[in-house]
């Protein structure tokens, strides 16, 4: 089965640096990964049934639609949970692919992730993004405003998530579950040995060294490619944020997407979000939001042994 090639997982958390290494990464010619960043497999405990009507509008769930059509264009997420259907995102891997892999930034936080990757791989080598919790936050209520998920201001978000009837991924934001860095890593070294889990931070991905020392890890012949040009999921807002938030919810984006024609949707975009005016991370939002974090933080020290004094405010 073409699944039993795959040794290699890229995970983290959303917003925290796996979008540049995936794409760094995939113009690597001995690397081949799934042309869905995010296909999120082995997150077992994570229901599509259940998501919001937001998430929905802004997450493509038709799986066997989009694998009916080759060659597979580049997806960012979906959720093929049919093993039939996951092994055919990996067709595309040959013997020239030294790492053979995914990313989804699910298996992090899911509880059930590890070992099922760690049941169906167990010689998979696993490479975590992390970064600083709070700025991470941040960035996840950008996205989440940008793609209309919320219109509150950051503090109010971040309370109205924590309160959220029904938590879970793809039904509330999980800002702040997200950024428990500690308590998830456990799980996957409880299951993969640790000389197969490398740790990379975002505050590392524009170090030279470290790209060397990835590239070593994976045992890749050459560098490591570097990006040129546009980048993938960019920062940004709706121009018109009450009324993207309000079709949003009402599911009319998800209709729209559906209805307008591909080439017609990249304008469409450039018209609807800017990148311009995007709130910035305050100095008292950000001392409000980090003792949220700093027990794992702390806990996340000593479990890597390392010092991460930079992250605190």
């Amino acid at each position: 089965m073409v699944e039993a090639k795959l040794n290699f997982f890229l995970i983290g958390a959303p917003k925290g640096g796996t979008t540049l290494v995936h794409e760094r990464l995939s113009l690597h010619p001995q690397v081949f990964l799934s042309p869905v960043k995010e296909p999120n497999h082995f997150s077992v405990d994570i229901d599509p049934s259940r998501f919001s009507v937001a998430f929905r509008a802004n997450t493509k769930l038709d799986a066997a639609a989009y694998l009916s059509k080759k060659p597979l264009v580049a997806r960012q997420v979906g959720f093929f949970q049919d093993p039939v259907q996951y092994a055919e995102l990996f067709e595309g891997a040959g013997p020239e692919h030294i790492a053979v892999g995914e990313c989804s930034t699910s298996y992090l936080w899911s509880k059930e992730a590890a070992n099922r990757v760690a049941q169906a791989h167990p010689r998979a080598r696993i490479l975590a993004v992390l970064r600083n919790p709070v700025e991470r936050l941040h960035s996840h209520w950008l996205m989440a405003r940008k793609y209309g998920f919320t219109d509150l201001d950051l503090m109010d978000a971040v309370e109205a998530d924590r309160s959220h009837a029904h938590p879970g991924w793809g039904q509330s934001e999980l800002f702040v579950e997200a950024g428990l860095y500690a308590e998830q890593l456990h799980r996957w070294l409880r299951e993969f040995p640790r000389e197969r889990v490398k740790i990379l931070f975002s505050e590392q991905l524009s170090d030279p060294n470290a790209w060397e020392e990835l590239q070593q890890w994976l045992g890749l012949d050459g560098p490591i490619p570097e990006l040129n040009g546009n980048r993938s999921n960019p920062a940004g807002r709706a121009r018109m944020e009450g009324l993207n938030h309000w079709v949003t919810r009402l599911g009319m984006k998800e209709a729209a997407g559906r209805m307008v024609p591909q080439f017609l949707k990249l304008g469409l975009k450039r018209i609807w979000y800017t990148d311009e005016g995007l709130p910035g991370l305050s100095d008292a939002d950000r001392a409000a939001l980090w003792p949220l974090f700093e027990s794992d933080v702390e806990e996340l020290e000593i479990l890597l042994d390392i010092d991460l004094a930079h992250w605190r405010p």
